[in-house]
């Protein structure tokens, strides 16, 4: 009887040993369970930063090259022979003929072969179409995109023999005719010589609000006082 007792007691301490064993076992691979979710937790956290991060130096990286590069729209005046003259706006690096088509084509009378429609056009540009009469009386331009017809300017006009502009003296459109001189620019030098009293000196076209020295530079053989 007491040996009886004695296996019992032996017996019901194994079981609790064999429970704590288990239970042991079962904490240690809840542990491990839970540091490996953790670390991929980490490693995911960790890649979507660097995604993240990637995506806005991406954006930065673009943002800076449109700020720094060309105008995202450039303005020309388009006139003479076409079917509806006016200033367009159109992309940057567009073409002579690009602009002649935004005015709806040229006119039947249209010199059309006069002018370089190849030609790259620059901000402010004026695009003057010469009619069939014109070419034939060698009164246009050939190939300036944004040439006057030679001979077209009268006594009061700012063009004189020799092709310069008179900035003292010229019209709103003869002043268009200046490369990088679009509508607002030549306003402002009409604005600027009629408060003024007209301009002493060519360069003085410097005072005027927006004419900076690189469209001076551009024009500067091209106009007088």
């Amino acid at each position: 009887m007491h040996r009886i007792r004695k296996n019992h007691r032996y017996g019901t301490k194994g079981i609790c040993l064999l429970l704590a064993a288990m239970l042991a076992v079962s904490a240690v691979g809840c542990r491990k369970e839970e540091a490996v979710s953790l670390e991929e937790a980490d490693f995911s956290l960790e890649e979507e930063g660097q995604e993240t991060g990637s995506e806005e130096v991406a954006g930065s990286d673009a943002s800076d090259g449109a700020e720094e590069g060309q105008p995202e729209q450039i303005y020309v005046y388009v006139c003479g022979q076409v079917a509806n003259p006016g200033v367009y706006e159109l992309p940057p690096g567009s073409r002579v003929f690009e602009a002649i088509n935004a005015a709806g084509g040229l006119l039947d009378a249209a010199a059309g072969y006069m002018l370089n429609q190849a030609e790259k056009m620059e901000d402010g540009q004026k695009i003057y179409v010469p009619s069939e009469e014109e070419a034939q009386a060698g009164e246009a331009v050939p190939g300036q995109a944004d040439g006057m017809p030679a001979g077209s300017a009268g006594p009061e006009s700012g063009e004189d023999s020799d092709g310069k502009i008179n900035i003292n003296s010229a019209t709103k459109d003869e002043l268009m005719t200046l490369s990088g001189i679009g509508e607002k620019k030549a306003q402002a030098i009409i604005s600027y010589r009629e408060s003024h009293g007209g301009f002493q000196s060519a360069e003085e076209l410097m005072e005027v609000e927006g004419i900076k020295t690189g469209t001076y530079e551009k024009i500067k053989d091209r106009i007088k006082i």
